[in-house]
């Protein structure tokens, strides 16, 4: 039972009059009167929420004043939703009086304040602040909005009010993500996690910096997914994570990353080179499928030319997704002609370091020098001595990536131990290209198979436009349109989620993505295990 209050006889009246009312928005100025308001949340605990409405009623034309300020609550009030509040407190402007009028839950109540004596009255053209009230909101994961009104001055007046200001009800997600390998564990830098909303919306993207952290701020509150962006040679405690993020609270997330049990395997600048002549000149016989070539160039090109918090940049492709391209441009950094520069030398060493890398020769983890640096910060470093445009910085580089390659230790002190651990992404859609007909990519997501969420990167040629993608069974009956419609050229990812158009989750089983646009058609396969 909420605290109740009597009601003067002309407030009775009035509360039957305005039954009669048909009551109208007060957002305009034109509206004969307006009641500004300040939603200022005051903390609490989930489903004992305190906040505080302050008011300012203004009269626009009532005549000759306004002397009574009504608001109601529950299902006659804000959003027309049963017992969501309940009254705390409520303070009055000068000379005025303030009351609650309650029945029992989940019944409407009312606050009410008068100025009975017309010592305080509200003037035409005039305004008045001073009207506030404290309430107890049930629901954590909705703000309260906008509720009915009345204001009196022999007559009644119904509206609603209008939010001006919300104060502190955004909410805030803050994680970690950290790197095991055997005992030890590091901060992992570079990491990509992307936010969805309830409805598997992506609305926003980051990496976590060199402490290993991300941050979300100022979410409305509701529930959300965290997705992580698994690291070559890694894999989560789990890939999405569901995090309830309530009025003004700060949520700790944390991902684990854990390292893949990869043998050192790695090759040599000879052993790539080979790879890639044997399918530009057609003589010899390759270890690496073109596929997994192909594979490997976009993962480097995604992944470490792209990677946001430290871009490697080692070659330049001028069609993204064109094999013929890739070999070339492959084939110039692995081939030093007569004259080559000590940088050639050092790009040279670098893309076969990278490649080992992208083929899982290699873990990012492995430690390769004698004081514990590990592949990831070779990389990082050996990158960054190649970007400084100091020459003497370029053989110490190539020689960290030529050691490296060749499975010797790079000595002590030659990599700073500073130097942060920034886990390269596999990211989603990069894992197989499964056809490229005049330059139209499709890459199916990773992972795959897949628990909850799949992406799909399609890169679309100039003049494709419309793009229509659709996810089958193994029958060939449809189960879910991704995408229909023009989109612009360039590289797209796409998610599916695992569920079928009408929301019924898909059954565990192969599916298959199909993608046409300008003409073409691409094809994908995936698995779907729950």
């Amino acid at each position: 039972m909420k605290p109740a209050s009597s009601l003067p006889a002309f407030l009775v009246l009035a509360v039957i009059v305005a039954t009669s009312f048909l009551f109208v928005g007060t957002v305009a100025a034109q509206q004969p009167f307006e009641v500004l308001t300040t939603l200022t949340y005051l903390g609490g605990t989930p489903g004992n929420q305190l906040y505080k409405y302050d008011y300012k009623v203004v009269n626009n034309s009532l005549f000759p004043v306004i002397a009574g300020v009504l608001m109601f609550f529950d299902s006659d009030g804000v959003n027309f939703l049963g017992d969501r509040a309940d009254f705390v407190s409520a303070e009055s402007p000068a000379s005025w009086d303030v009351g609650v009028y309650a029945d029992p839950d989940p019944n409407p109540w009312f606050v009410e304040w008068m100025d009975p004596e017309y010592a305080n009255p509200i003037p035409m053209g005039g305004f008045l602040e001073g009207f506030s009230l404290t309430i107890v909101w049930k629901d954590p994961l909705t703000v309260p909005d906008v509720q009915h009104c009345e204001v009196m001055n022999g007559g009644a007046e119904g509206g609603w009010t209008e939010i001006v200001a919300r104060i502190g009800f955004l909410g805030n997600i803050l994680g970690t993500v950290t790197a095991t390998c055997g005992s030890s564990t590091v901060p992992a830098a570079g990491v990509t996690v992307d936010l969805f909303d309830s409805l598997d919306n992506m609305i926003a993207s980051t990496v976590t910096d060199e402490l290993g952290q991300f941050s979300f701020v100022e979410l409305e509150p509701g529930t959300y997914h965290l997705t992580i962006v698994a690291p070559i040679g890694y894999v989560p405690d789990a890939h999405t994570k569901t995090v309830v993020v309530n009025t003004g609270e700060t949520v700790n997330a944390a991902f684990t990353l854990t390292c893949l049990p990869i043998k050192p395997d790695q090759r040599t600048i000879g052993y790539w080179k080979h790879q890639v002549n044997v399918y530009l000149t057609g003589k010899g016989k390759a270890q690496e499928s073109l596929s997994s070539l192909s594979n490997y160039m976009e993962m480097i090109r995604i992944h470490f030319n792209e990677n946001i918090y430290n871009p490697v940049v080692v070659f330049v492709v001028s069609t993204p997704g064109s094999r013929a391209d890739s070999l070339e441009a492959l084939t110039q950094l692995l081939t030093i002609n007569k004259g080559g520069t000590m940088l050639d030398r050092a790009k040279q060493q670098f893309i076969a370091l990278l490649l080992n890398v992208a083929s899982l020769k290699l873990s990012q983890s492995t430690v390769i020098s004698a004081d514990g640096a590990t592949v990831s910060q070779a990389i990082t470093y050996a990158n960054a001595l190649i970007a400084d445009g100091l020459t003497f910085n370029d053989e110490i580089a190539k020689d960290i990536a030529d050691r490296t390659n060749n499975g010797l230790v790079v000595p002590a002190g030659v990599i700073p131990l500073s130097t942060p651990t920034i886990l390269y992404e596999l990211k989603p859609g990069t894992l197989e290209i499964t056809r490229i007909p005049d330059g139209l990519a499709l890459s199916v997501g990773y992972p795959n198979p897949f628990a909850e969420r799949i992406s799909f990167t399609v890169a679309i040629p100039e003049g494709f436009g419309t793009v229509r993608m659709r996810v089958f069974d193994a029958k060939g009956g449809l189960v879910s349109t991704v995408a229909d419609g023009n989109i612009a050229s360039g590289t797209h990812t796409f998610y599916w989620n695992g569920r079928h158009d009408s929301g019924q989750m898909a059954a565990s089983g192969t599916y298959f993505v199909k993608v046409e646009s300008g003409g073409k058609v691409l094809a994908g396969k995936l698995i779907l295990s729950r």
